[in-house]
């Protein structure tokens, strides 16, 4: 494929006024066996009458672009109202636009000629804000008709479809280009997504959070994820995911991870979905009731000019047969956090011993240069004893000022160096990415395979938009590292989301801790953020792969402790650690303020 550019003059063409029509629609319930055995499915959230919902759709932080052959509807996110709109002026040469992305303020769409002959692409370009036309570039000589177009992983990513009988559908070909669209590869399609294409070809795509790529058809209410071999140039089919939109152009919105815009064309609609799997809502099958220590906060800030005078928060228990030690990050009067340890007997959870912090917070310009926080430690070896903790730099807005999660190492438990002075896991800087902004903590687990060895599995907090908007500033999500040394690890993506139909887990998921008991099956007790209550409180959630994830049935299923009262858990319940204690559990926790009020326990009630 030979692709020559050209840019065009800037334009600026009038708006277009449109009606709004009527929808209705069914939701798919069920989904293919996945490659990976990960039953995806995408749940339908809502839908928008979309006068322009006919070729695609494109999203950023707060509007949706409904997309017409020649035309482009501009429409608040939240209330689906149209607020703007472009229309192609007489003698344009713009006569079928596709898929679109927005990407650093600038919507662009593929566009081509079809059916015409000879074929004719371009890259059409807007201001998103005004929907101002600002520019094209053209791909002359191009075969096939550029369907689609994403932005991903520093470069562009377009699909050349071709139309026909099966034999000229399989020419469709993915390429991927440079910020100078120049061609760095070029995949085609396996036959199985081919054969789901006929009689029609690839109409849409889009990445993933979760690293793969999702593209549509014509007209199935379906997405097909591909991965990209590691050999070979025939894309690798992963999974069939159901969904409401009917083919055309999808868009996965980059600032609400895990969440994907799709068009209905026959009802002209904008259909909005989240990712999930078929098991997300299953009962769950050891639920867990807690009763409160009367005497919390069993670890309240300490004293005048100590290490942990503001602040007591991120408990991790080590239990031995006598003896707690609880690991916790304490604040001081400079605004600074370290991780320290307390002990206690295990027969009176009221007493603890405090200990100087174990290592003082990382230099200036270091990643944890301001605090070290969410300890978690797990032995290595048994010469060896990692911990886990989260920096923060002490620069950047929100939660950009947590930039990676170190590591420091001990043989004894008690004198502890760090491994490096970088993170060991850090934020990934590219939009979209479950962790893109921020990333901490939450705990490290070994699983033995079932081929012999053992995999580490770090189960962190990924941190993936800034925003005034809560759903922007606190959006959190668990995901999911793997390694096998504990020290170099690999990302997989994001395993729980926040669930928008439970308002006490509908803005974020974080702070995850997982347990795997001696069946096999995996339990989490994580921290929500939600509208409820407006700060944390404690859920839970059952797995039997540790991958995908169940929430219960019903609304409260999975929550297990929430705020209360009017003293020190009044304003949230967040960070546990759970510690098993004959035949209950144990469960350590921080209060107001993020441990201003200090750390608390309760113990588990038996069914």
């Amino acid at each position: 494929m030979t692709i020559t550019v050209h840019r065009s003059r800037r334009n600026c063409w009038p708006l277009l006024a449109i009606a709004v029509g009527i929808l209705t629609a069914i939701v798919p319930q069920t989904a293919t066996v996945a490659e990976d055995g990960n039953k995806r499915v995408c749940r339908e959230l809502r839908r928008f009458p979309a006068a322009e919902a006919h070729q695609a759709v494109a999203v950023n932080k707060t509007h949706f672009f409904a997309i017409t052959n020649r035309a482009v509807g501009k429409y608040d996110k939240s209330t689906g109202k149209r607020v703007d709109g472009w229309q192609a002026p007489a003698g344009s040469p713009l006569k079928h636009l596709n898929s679109g992305s927005v990407h650093k303020g600038t919507l662009y769409c593929a566009h081509s000629n079809w059916p015409a002959v000879p074929t004719k692409n371009s890259v059409e370009m807007w201001n998103a804000k005004t929907l101002k036309h600002t520019g094209r570039r053209e791909f002359n000589d191009a075969e096939g008709a550029m369907t689609w177009i994403d932005r991903h992983d520093g470069h562009w990513w377009i699909a050349f479809a071709y139309y026909g009988d099966k034999k000229t559908v399989q020419r469709t070909r993915l390429v991927k280009l440079n910020d100078r669209w120049k061609i760095q590869a070029t995949w085609k399609f396996p036959e199985a997504v081919i054969d789901r294409f006929l009689p029609f070809s690839n109409s849409g795509g889009s990445w993933g959070p979760d690293g793969l790529l999702y593209v549509t058809g014509h007209d199935r209410a379906e997405l097909y994820a591909l991965r990209i071999p590691k050999k070979g140039t025939t894309l690798e089919l992963v999974d069939v995911v159901p969904i409401a939109a009917a083919g055309q152009g999808i868009a996965w919105d980059r600032s609400d991870i895990g969440t994907v815009y799709g068009v209905h064309r026959k009802t002209k609609a904008v259909v909005v979905s989240r990712l999930s799997h078929t098991g997300e809502y299953d009962p769950l099958l050891q639920t867990v009731k807690w009763k409160r220590d009367e005497r919390n906060p069993i670890l309240p800030p300490g004293d005048a000019g100590g290490f942990d005078q503001t602040r007591c928060m991120n408990p991790w228990v080590v239990k031995s047969e006598k003896t707690y030690q609880l690991y916790y990050s304490g604040g001081d009067d400079k605004g600074r956090q370290r991780i320290g340890l307390a002990t206690a007997a295990v027969n009176d959870v009221s007493r603890w011993k405090r200990n100087p912090p174990l290592f003082d917070v990382g230099k200036a310009g270091a990643f944890d240069a301001r605090w070290c926080v969410l300890p978690h430690v797990i032995e290595a070896s048994n010469k060896r004893i990692h911990l886990y903790y989260t920096g923060n730099a002490g620069q950047g807005r929100g939660l950009s000022a947590f930039p990676g999660i170190g590591l420091a190492v001990s043989e004894d438990g008690k004198s502890w160096t760090r491994l490096k002075q970088t993170p060991v896991l850090k934020s990934s800087g590219n939009p979209g990415d479950a962790d893109a902004i921020g990333i901490a903590g939450g705990s490290v687990i070994k699983v033995p395979l079932a081929a012999g060895g053992i995999e580490w599995r770090f189960y962190y907090t990924g941190c993936p938009t800034l925003g005034e908007a809560l759903e922007l500033n606190q959006q959190k999500t668990i995901c999911l590292a793997t390694s096998v040394d504990g020290i170099h690890w690999q990302k997989k993506g994001p395993l729980l989301l926040r669930d928008p139909k439970r308002d006490y887990e509908n803005i974020g998921v974080a702070g995850p801790v997982v347990l795997r008991s001696e069946s096999g099956g995996y339990r989490m007790w994580y921290s929500a953020i939600g509208t409820k209550w407006g700060y944390y409180s404690i859920c839970y959630a059952e797995s039997d792969d540790g991958i995908r994830w169940r929430r219960g049935a019903k609304y409260g299923d999975n929550l297990q402790l929430s705020p209360q009262g009017d003293g020190w858990e009044r304003q949230m319940v967040e960070y546990p650690s759970i510690v098993p204690e004959g035949n209950r559990l144990r469960m350590f926790y921080c209060g107001n303020g993020y441990g201003k009020t200090g750390i608390g326990t309760a113990v588990s009630v038996a069914p």
